[in-house]
């Protein structure tokens, strides 16, 4: 596992291929970086009537004189 840059966790207790482990991290990578913060998306502001967007919705919003 070390070899193939893989970390040795729980998830690969019984695989015993190493295509089939190399799929998996590739597999697992993806996943972590769909959870990764991301500012645009997750990042959120409140505007003074207290109502709450992302931060894209209130760059445009400021921008259009809305707040």
């Amino acid at each position: 596992m070390r070899c193939l840059g893989i970390p040795n966790t729980a998830h690969f207790a019984n695989i015993t291929k190493i295509s089939d482990a190399v799929e998996l991290w590739a597999k697992i990578r993806r996943q972590k970086e769909t959870l990764k913060w991301n500012p645009e998306i997750d990042e959120e502001f409140e505007d003074s009537a207290g109502n709450v967007v992302n931060k894209r919705t209130y760059e445009d919003l400021k921008r259009q004189g809305l707040l």
